[in-house]
């Protein structure tokens, strides 16, 4: 067990320096890349202090130590910095999250440089304070990380389903990476507590529960690495935000809408038929909501009240619709004959094959085969 577990520590601290070191040379880092700095050198600490535990180096275990206890405490308000850092402007973002460290800071102060002491100089006011508070605390921080993840992954679902509103391709944009590491964090810190819980109770295990929660997290540490390190920043308009604009559309009652309203929204709905049908923007795999509002002369705000309140659709669904029917007159003209079904997709503004089988199954019924197929 001991030289697995070596293997995989020595594995995780090059992984994750490697991963560091990339990110530091970026040049222009934006928020995202400056959160999962601190990320991994929090995690860089923690594979150091448990490989400095395996081999008995006692200097390092006492360098690592803070990093490493606070780790866990840090880590739930910093992931969820990084999914809000993703969609929303960085201006005062930071500043207003700063409060949600506070637990850290006491934790710390509570907490970890006590233990430190105690561990150090073996001051007994310390040790009588852990005796009585520290199962609680770590109870605590086990569920304030929990509850962290919870309410990150809520937030990434309805960040998700609002850059249907301004992107007509989320291709770029594909954030099921973070809500399955999301999920797997939540899993692993939900294990560790309940196996902890039942030591507490019943006596310790034969093997180290903690060694096994650093193996699953370093194998977590690879794949973020994968695919976050370069992940495209969504930038969500901030009227997406507020009530406005309601996120789930396919609501039974509808909004009432005065009768200078609707004749607002009827005129820009006639507006938007004719430039769809006369000028094709559907055709552009980079259109957005802002593009499409320009050519409207209106504001995506407008345009996309006017989707969302009137003909009850998002932008995306509303674009893809149209590549939809784009594609199914040209799977018939002879100049497509040589096309395959994703070429054809492809000059009709699709930009994935996944994507594209899956709208066009949900506008026909058919996969895009199985439609070619049936007009044979």
């Amino acid at each position: 067990m001991d030289l697995i577990l070596d293997f995989f520590l020595v594995g995780g601290i090059v992984i994750i320096a490697i991963i560091l070191l990339r990110l530091l040379r970026i040049k222009s880092k934006e928020l995202p890349q400056k959160v999962l700095i601190l990320l991994f050198l929090l995690l860089l600490f923690v594979a150091i202090y448990f490989y400095a535990l395996l081999h008995n180096i006692n200097w390092l275990i006492k360098l690592c130590f803070f990093p490493n206890d606070i780790t866990k405490i840090t880590l739930g308000p910093l992931l969820f910095l990084y999914v809000k850092s993703l969609f929303l402007k960085e201006d005062n973002l930071v500043r207003n999250m700063l409060p949600q460290f506070i637990p850290t800071l006491l934790f710390a102060f509570g907490i970890t440089i006590p233990t430190l002491l105690y561990t150090s100089f073996k001051i007994d006011v310390f040790s009588y304070a852990l005796k009585d508070f520290i199962f609680i605390f770590f109870r605590i921080e086990s569920f304030y990380f929990i509850l962290y993840l919870i309410i990150s992954l809520q937030l990434l679902s309805k960040y998700q389903k609002l850059t249907k509103y301004k992107y007509s391709n989320l291709t770029k944009f594909d954030f099921n990476w973070i809500k399955i590491m999301l999920l797997s964090t939540l899993g692993i810190i939900s294990v560790d507590l309940i196996l902890k819980t039942y030591e507490s109770f019943f006596g310790n295990f034969q093997w180290n529960i903690d060694n096994i929660s650093v193996l699953a997290m370093i194998v977590l540490v690879s794949y973020l690495a994968y695919y976050g390190v370069n992940q495209s920043k969504v930038l969500l308009p901030t009227f997406l935000l507020d009530n406005e604009i309601e996120p789930e559309i396919n609501k039974k009652k509808k909004k009432t809408l005065s009768s200078d309203k609707k004749e607002a929204f009827e005129n820009l709905k006639n507006k938007l038929e004719l430039i769809i049908k006369t000028e094709q923007p559907y055709l552009d795999e980079d259109l957005t909501l802002g593009k499409l509002a320009e050519q409207l002369s209106t504001t995506d705000k407008k345009l996309s009240t006017m989707l969302n309140q009137y003909l009850n659709t998002t932008f995306y669904d509303l674009i893809n619709k149209y590549r939809v029917e784009a594609v199914k007159v040209k799977i018939n003209l002879d100049s497509y004959k040589n096309y395959n079904l994703f070429g054809i997709a492809s000059e009709c503004g699709f930009k994935s094959r996944t994507s594209f089988n899956r709208i066009f199954k949900k506008e026909t019924g058919l996969s895009p085969s199985d439609f070619k197929k049936s007009i044979s």
